[in-house]
């Protein structure tokens, strides 16, 4: 079994994805709370700077436009005492800080510094929206850091601004004292209820799954028998991965083993037609000898010896059909292809066939309009034997007194040829096995068709044509086949 199942591999993965997008979560809340708290706090004291301004027992700058360190003291205690969060600055036209009130001594003193004064400029518009919260501005204890704050005018001119932060060290530092034990426990307990849930809820669910998967893992282990059957795969994808090459090695295997047989039977075919044209030619010549010195022999022994000839002249025209088969059905088998005139072909073989014809009492005709120029890119000598094999096939099945009759037509890019005859007909049942190797029928054809057919239709096929045969019993056959016009 895998040492690591693949639906619980799945389940502790997808588990770490719901983990990390918690915690994606969290920082994004976190960030928007910090945000909503800061546009709270400046939305509800937004005018509090003008309000502290209106309220001043005293001015804060004096006729020379001086500090009152008095009026800045006051301020601070009375802060304090209302509102520690907050720290009341008062800054120059420039943005210099020029007195504080913190109430209590900083350990980093602000004077001096300079606030960026856009912060307070968007504030004071006449036409801020307050949509536009919160406003950051410049906190003078922390260069660097933006914080939410109330701004107003002095009322003399060119006074400068009376600069509240709302969220001052005060807060700050409550904040940062409780924020590591209240986040922190969000945090984990987040973490640890999202990862455990999601582990278990997809633990269920792809146990599930992934059942079908494990059974045809379980099924497909007996398949590997290359030896690393014994190793544990690492999930149940991997095992079905080996389980598949695996078998791909022994479909290549086998498939090599059966081109090997099938070379090997096209060899013992080749070899045994080869054999038995030497004995048969020798048996052949003996019978043609004896003929000659026995012509005026008993015409029983003539008779006996002519149809010995006959017998093998068949056995001959048997294994020189079962030589070319053997030969066409090797894969290698390639024609060559050049460039004739079909017409002229079809007037050479009818004219070779004539004798034959002649001698069973069989008119062999060529169509009136298959004379003209019909150029093809085939090989010569294959189309010569496919045109002998369905001549000699139609002559032997055509009663003497019928008609054998061969045509040429062009179709487009195609030249098609038909052969005809006035015969007995196939049977039905019998037209789809004609091309059969060996095949025999049941008709009027029964034992004629031998392996003529079959090379017929391979020779067809090894010029990228098409052969069909149509028949009636008792009126007549007619094959036709097709052959390209030019390359």
């Amino acid at each position: 079994m895998t040492r690591w199942p693949l639906h619980l591999r799945l389940a502790l993965a997808m588990g770490l994805v719901m983990a990390a997008l918690a915690l994606a979560l969290l920082a994004v809340v976190h960030a928007g709370n910090g945000r909503a708290a800061q546009e709270t706090t400046q939305r509800m004291n937004l005018g509090l700077a003008g309000y502290i301004g209106q309220h001043l027992p005293a001015p804060l700058l004096d006729d020379q436009g001086q500090v009152q360190q008095p009026v800045v003291q006051l301020l601070a205690s009375h802060v304090m005492a209302i509102n520690p969060a907050v720290e009341v600055y008062l800054l120059g036209p420039e943005g210099q800080v020029r007195a504080h009130a913190l109430g209590v001594p900083a350990d980093d003193d602000p004077l001096g510094r300079r606030v960026d004064l856009r912060a307070v400029h968007a504030l004071l518009a006449p036409d801020a929206p307050p949509a536009a919260l919160p406003v950051l501005g410049d906190d003078p204890r922390r260069p660097g850091q933006r914080v939410p704050v109330s701004v107003a005018r002095l009322p003399a001119p060119d006074a400068g601004y009376l600069y509240v932060v709302l969220q001052g060290q005060a807060q700050r530092s409550v904040a940062a004292q409780l924020a590591p034990s209240l986040a922190g426990r969000e945090l984990a307990a987040a973490f640890a209820l999202v990862a455990l849930g999601a582990a278990v809820l997809a633990f269920v669910l792809l146990h599930a799954l992934t059942r079908p998967l494990r059974r045809l893992a379980s099924q497909v282990q007996g398949i590997r028998t290359d030896g690393a059957a014994g190793h544990a795969a690492t999930n149940e994808v991997a095992l079905l991965e080996a389980a598949v090459a695996a078998l791909t090695r022994r479909v290549d295997a086998q498939f090599q083993q059966l081109q090997q047989a099938d070379q090997r039977r096209r060899d013992l075919v080749s070899g045994l037609s080869h054999d038995l044209r030497t004995p048969l030619a020798g048996l052949r010549g003996q019978l043609e000898s004896l003929l000659i010195d026995d012509a005026s022999g008993e015409p029983d022994r003539k008779a006996r010896l002519q149809a010995a000839l006959r017998q093998s002249e068949r056995l001959r025209r048997l294994i020189d059909q079962l030589f070319e088969l053997a030969r066409l059905d090797d894969p290698q088998m390639q024609p060559h292809c050049e460039t004739f005139c079909l017409a002229e072909l079809l007037q050479d073989v009818v004219q070779g066939l004539q004798p034959v014809a002649q001698a069973r009492g069989v008119a062999l005709t060529l169509a009136t309009d298959s004379h003209g120029p019909a150029p093809v890119w085939a090989d010569l000598g294959l189309v010569e034997r496919l045109l002998q094999n369905l001549l000699d096939n139609a002559l032997r099945c055509t009663p003497p007194g019928g008609q054998v009759s061969l045509g040429l037509k062009t179709e487009g890019t195609r030249q098609r040829v038909s052969v005809a005859d006035t015969g007995g007909g196939i049977a039905p049942e019998d037209l789809p096995r004609i091309f059969d190797p060996h095949w025999r029928g049941s008709g009027p054809q029964a034992g004629s068709a031998g392996l003529g057919l079959a090379i017929v239709r391979r020779i067809v096929a090894l010029h990228g044509g098409q052969v069909a045969v149509q028949s009636h019993p008792g009126q007549g056959t007619c094959f036709t086949f097709d052959l390209a016009a030019q390359a």
